[in-house]
């Protein structure tokens, strides 16, 4: 009989619990966001290696001031003339955009020598033509020469960034003052707000090129790149303020250049930076104005060429035509290398590559408040639905459900890292899962494990361990108050058990029916019944509650076969029990199962007309003097297997419609011989077409064999009285005529008040 589940005990405040912890959750995590935001620059490293390595797009070449560069040219600082040399190389090459990832704040050192000499010569009155011709011009005018004659040559700056404008901190060489041409600044600036946004970095001071230079180069541009709190570089700064102007970075200034002069705008609100982009393109870039690179691989990803093969026109000259080339040093002695997700050691050149090629491809990582929001709707759901799963599924079936919602939200968010550059954080929400599982689980150990402690004490003496176990694993299967199951139920009495205790000394008879109830109902457990009630000498038992069985009736008969056994071997082993005999009935049908009683005093136990039914049967053992009665149902539920008779059709107390009965002799292949049961049979089938004479016959060749089978005797008494045409023969023909069947279940007819 299907049954509808019901929802485990506690489920509901189970689940208010885990939506309290995701709201505490929710709430830590937004008082104090910095707990988290190391752990989660961890994981985004770790993702960014997973994902491998992606070729560049090809537009951007670094030549290196490199080991090899060094070893041909000499120890860096190189003259300026050698640089000249690159520069005159690669307007050789026809490189579109050329940007010095470097400084030249300083002169020369050989120019100081020059000057040295020139103060010397003049002195001796020469002119200023003759003096020049005799020292020639300087290494810093011979670069800068070559720099304007190139035409797209772009050199950076560093700026100080201070603390509200301190200007105390200030490092040597550094100027407050902005010198003549001005760093290069955004084309157009959009202020939202009339109040500056303090978020954006501001600078007290920069470090500007040699006039000579600065003059030279089509622009000047910071190469400042901020690292997080753990001293890596994941991103660019966009934006930084100073002497009231937003400056650029170096590769915004080469970025634009190469697209021709893509106009470069900047947006500002109250809260910060609002927008940045290059032509039509906007960067995702967060309040500071930071921008996340997309970094490419590991160090080395992109095209790296030898200053000195440069110089000697080594390279292959599609290498470099209308390339960006930036010029940096990755020589290991020079330290311009630095920590990044993609590993240590990375050249800062290659930083700046990448992030222009994340602009030329606009290929970005973006990290804004639609994917900040996404992860806490997915924080929020991932918790309440691992709720969910602890409040109503087992430990580890609800264990299994958290892991894999964990690594599916995982999964999901590398695949949008990896697919659309969409960066969705992964530590808060997985934290929030294992979070909401360890305290739930934690709740439910404590409280299941008391609710465990209560049906072990509420039923050790009724049921099998085993099938306590099974209850407590599934406290489902138990319903406090009453439900409704299918259900066999078995009774059993001690034959002429009040005649004994009359005769028999009070302790004594308590021994034996210890010894005798200690058998029973071990032999009930093992089978997986319910010891419902010790009524004197009586049993009441049942199958099919408060935990599920595959065939409760076969369940009941294999039981009370097993009982009647055990009681043939205590009458050969014990003196006490050579006379005692037992009488067993088994119906099964419908009943209410459950608790019944008071808060203070319950029993486990099922009512209905089944249970009576069952009591009416056990009383008619007395009656046909056999040991072990079922109803038609338990029969026909319980399938083949067992050695049967059909005792008939009986109306018994209480029950206005008659019920067939059947008598379970024993386990087909068993001791008991079914020849005689198969003979009854075959005289009842005879009895029921008509032919009295031949099933009188039959059952007086078998009444030779059993004199002492009651219901044998009950035909043969029949059959003599009415002399095949009597009132039991007049019985039989309406019984016919009725149901229009020869049905052997209605070849008799007992009308009787039972037990």
């Amino acid at each position: 009989m299907a049954r509808t589940r019901k929802r485990p005990p506690g489920a509901f405040r189970t689940l208010l619990i885990g939506v309290g912890v995701v709201v505490a959750l929710f709430l830590v995590n937004g008082h104090y966001p910095s707990l988290l935001k190391l752990a989660e620059l961890k994981t985004f490293d770790l993702r960014m290696y997973a994902r491998g390595t992606h070729k560049p797009h090809g537009e951007v070449a670094i030549v290196a001031i490199d080991d090899k560069s060094i070893s041909e040219l000499g120890r860096w600082p190189w003259p300026r003339t050698v640089l000249a040399q690159l520069v005159d190389a690669l307007k050789y090459y026809k490189v579109k955009v050329v940007g010095f990832d470097m400084v030249f704040s300083e002169r020369d050192d050989i120019d100081l020598v020059r000057d040295k000499i020139l103060a010397t010569l003049k002195k001796s009155g020469l002119p200023d033509n003759q003096l020049t011709a005799a020292v020639g011009v300087s290494n810093d005018e011979a670069f800068a020469r070559a720099i304007k004659d190139q035409g797209t040559t772009f050199v950076g700056y560093p700026l100080e960034l201070g603390a509200e404008g301190d200007g105390s901190r200030i490092s040597p060489g550094f100027q407050t003052k902005i010198a003549s041409p001005p760093p290069l600044s955004y084309n157009l600036v959009r202020l939202l707000s009339p109040r500056p946004a303090p978020i954006i970095p501001e600078a007290v001071a920069y470090l500007p090129n040699l006039p000579v230079i600065n003059n030279a180069v089509r622009g000047t541009a910071y190469f400042n790149t901020p690292t997080d709190p753990d001293a890596v570089f994941r991103s660019e700064m966009m934006v930084i303020k100073f002497n009231h102007r937003y400056c650029a970075p170096l590769i915004l200034a080469v970025t634009s250049a190469y697209a021709d002069g893509a106009l470069t705008s900047l947006t500002v609100a109250d809260y910060g930076v609002a927008r940045v982009a290059i032509g039509q393109l906007g960067l995702p870039v967060d309040e500071e104005g930071r921008m996340l690179v997309n970094f490419r691989g590991p160090a080395h990803t992109f095209p790296y060429y030898s200053v000195s093969d440069v110089i000697a026109h080594r390279v292959a000259a599609q290498k470099l035509a209308n390339k960006i080339v930036l010029v940096g040093a990755s020589a290991l002695g020079l330290g311009d290398r630095w920590s990044t997700p993609m590993g240590a050691n990375f050249p800062g050149v290659e930083i700046h590559a990448n992030a222009i090629d994340d602009i030329l491809a606009g290929d970005f990582i973006e990290r804004s408040e639609v994917t900040a929001g996404l992860e806490r709707v997915c924080a929020a759901v991932m918790g309440i639905a691992v709720s969910v799963a602890v409040a109503y599924f087992s430990a580890l079936w609800s264990g299994v459900a958290t892991v894999a919602m964990i690594f599916g939200y995982v999964g999901m968010a590398q695949y949008l890292l990896t697919a659309d550059g969409l960066l969705l954080g992964v530590l808060f929400p997985a934290l929030t899962g294992v979070g909401v599982y360890s305290v739930l689980a934690g709740y439910k150990y404590v409280t299941e494990g008391r609710l465990k402690h209560y049906y072990r004490h509420a039923f050790e003496h009724y049921l099998h361990p085993d099938v306590i176990e099974g209850l407590i694993q599934n406290p489902d299967a138990l319903r406090l108050g009453g439900e409704r199951r299918h259900m066999s139920i078995l009774f059993a009495d001690i034959v002429g058990f009040t005649s004994r205790s009359e005769r028999t000394a009070p302790e004594e008879l308590v021994a034996l029916l210890n010894t005798y109830m200690t058998a029973m109902i071990d032999i009930i457990m093992r089978s997986g019944g319910v010891v419902d009630k010790l009524m004197g000498d009586g049993i009441m038992a049942f199958w099919g509650a408060p935990g599920d069985l595959p065939n409760p009736a076969r369940s009941a008969i294999e039981c009370a076969l097993d009982m009647l056994g055990e009681l043939d071997r205590l009458r050969r082993t014990d003196p006490r029990f050579v006379d005692v005999d037992i009488g067993i009935g088994i119906a099964t049908g419908d009943a209410i199962v459950g608790n019944f009683g008071g808060k203070q005093r319950f029993d486990y136990s099922a009512i209905g007309d089944t249970v009576n039914l069952a009591s009416r049967i056990e009383g008619l053992t007395r009656y046909f003097k056999v040991h072990l009665l079922v109803n038609r149902q338990t029969l026909d539920e319980a399938a083949e297997g067992f050695i049967v008779r059909n005792i008939g059709n009986v109306r018994v107390k209480g029950k206005a419609q008659a019920v067939q009965i059947d008598e379970v002799a024993g386990r087909m292949g068993g001791a008991v011989d079914p020849a005689f049961y198969q003979q009854f049979a075959s005289a009842i089938a005879m009895l029921e077409k008509g032919a009295t004479t031949e099933a009188l016959s039959s059952f007086e060749e078998l009444s030779k064999q059993r004199p002492d089978d009651h219901p044998l005797q009950i035909y043969l008494e029949r059959l003599h009285s009415s002399n095949g045409n009597g009132n039991f023969m007049s019985r039989l023909n309406f019984l016919r005529r009725k149901s229009g069947t020869a049905d052997a279940s209605r070849h008799l007819l007992f009308e009787l008040d039972t037990k």
